[in-house]
């Protein structure tokens, strides 16, 4: 233990975090738009667009023949819930459930909706509430999490992939353990080869959207995202770097990253991307979507909003609202709020999403 009346330490240790918060504080956002009109906006969107997608490894990523596999389907009430798997580069695939309306008609285009899953016991089954998961009862009880089975029942085309390094894609060190989820090590392995746990789940969905783009089920041009927890983050990223998302819902995962992510230190490896608080915080990222829709859902005792709670979630919000407001369509960025913790609760999520999409 060291102690010493000139040397600031946290009980007898020398350690860092404080250090870095303030390199947050004064050398991070860089990119932040500073501008007040329209083509300033359009022309800060442009650069940093590409910049999340040089951030996120977009260029460390090849094409594939994005192979589409249908593995098995089973009739329930209301929709089909077919298993599937894509291929989204070279020997990387994601298993995913296809949710088809049960009152689809023979060449009509639905809505699309991508649900990608946070870190819950059963990942893309609880989604697609697939029942009869082991532990998938536990996802419903404390995150309401089968939410993608709640807009294939308003009528969406819903797609419920597993993250990379998740459940079915669980790296060896994880396939035999209850909880399936290598993305520490997903990130540690992919950092040195520019590359992140996020970055890699992001890329998966772009080639999500391509496939649901060439579906003659689809409409291409209302593709809907939304998410909670680590579904949030994929959403909130995908909507950001790639513009066919219409439409944009993020539960459980938008606030200042300095309080929520630096000083609650102990998050997944899903949410540190290298650079990225450089240039970056989430109301910054949120900016990108404008003027798509784009809602955020959050509940009053969701700890890891921070110490100051809401506060964490509403200025980055004003961050993001000075993008919309230039662009005229304030309305376009919702918060919706619930006196609860960390879950998905959908309320005003749904009801946003079929006015917007």
């Amino acid at each position: 233990m060291i102690t010493h009346p000139d040397i600031p330490n946290d009980n007898g240790f020398l350690t860092s975090l404080e250090q870095m918060k303030d390199l947050f504080v004064k050398k991070g956002c860089r990119q932040r738009f500073g501008g007040s009109t329209k083509d300033e906006l359009l022309a800060w969107q442009a650069d940093s667009r590409a910049l999340l997608r040089r951030l996120l490894g977009f260029d460390t990523f090849d094409g594939c023949d994005n192979k589409f596999f249908e593995l098995d389907r089973e009739v329930l009430d209301g929709y089909t819930r077919t298993k599937c798997v894509l291929q989204t580069e070279e020997k990387v695939y994601v298993p995913l459930y296809v949710l088809t309306p049960a009152d689809m008609k023979p060449g009509e285009k639905r809505p699309a909706m991508i649900c990608p899953h946070g870190h819950t016991a059963t990942m893309k089954e609880s989604v697609a509430a697939v029942r009869h998961a082991v532990n998938a009862d536990k996802d419903f009880d404390t995150y309401n999490a089968q939410y993608g089975e709640d807009f294939v029942k308003r009528g969406y085309m819903v797609f419920c992939p597993d993250a990379r390094g998740f459940n079915e894609r669980a790296e060896k060190l994880k396939q035999d353990q209850e909880w399936k989820c290598s993305c520490y090590l997903i990130n540690h392995m992919g950092i040195p080869l520019g590359r992140s746990a996020a970055g890699m789940s992001v890329w998966d969905l772009v080639k999500l959207c391509d496939h649901i783009a060439a579906r003659p089920d689809c409409d291409a041009k209302r593709i809907g995202c939304a998410g909670l927890s680590g579904g949030g983050l994929q959403a909130l990223y995908l909507a950001a770097a790639d513009e066919r998302i219409a439409c944009t819902g993020s539960s459980g995962y938008f606030y200042g990253a300095l309080e929520a992510l630096l000083v609650i230190s102990w998050n997944c490896a899903c949410n540190y991307v290298p650079g990225m608080w450089q240039h970056f915080d989430m109301g910054d990222i949120a900016a990108l979507i404008a003027p798509r829709p784009f809602i955020v859902e959050t509940g009053l005792r969701d700890a890891l909003n921070g110490d100051s709670g809401l506060t964490n979630v509403t200025s980055q919000l004003d961050i993001a609202r000075t993008a919309y407001r230039i662009f005229g369509c304030p309305e376009h960025l919702a918060l919706a709020t619930f006196d609860d913790g960390h879950k998905w609760v959908g309320t005003d999520v749904y009801p946003f999403f079929g006015k917007n999409l």
